[in-house]
């Protein structure tokens, strides 16, 4: 008789919302804290509509490197 449990998957749903804070929290410090570029353009956005974009972005990015993390553990040998 074998007493070795059964391998369980991790859930992928913790790991995507996890990415998905941390590129949020990542990407609105550094468009909130990151340098100037609006020099030389003759374009001035707001700091709010900068921030929503990045954080929006980081989100995305965010939620897909936690999906690849979850497909990597789910895909163990």
């Amino acid at each position: 008789m074998s007493t070795k449990r059964p391998r369980s998957n991790p859930k992928p749903l913790p790991f995507i919302a996890t990415g998905a804070v941390i590129g949020f929290i990542l990407f609105a410090a550094v468009s909130w804290f990151g340098p100037n570029r609006d020099e030389g353009f003759d374009v001035i956005y707001d700091p709010g509509a900068a921030l929503g974009y990045m954080s929006m972005l980081g989100l995305l990015l965010g939620a897909l490197v936690g999906a690849v993390v979850a497909a990597l553990f789910t895909y163990r040998k």
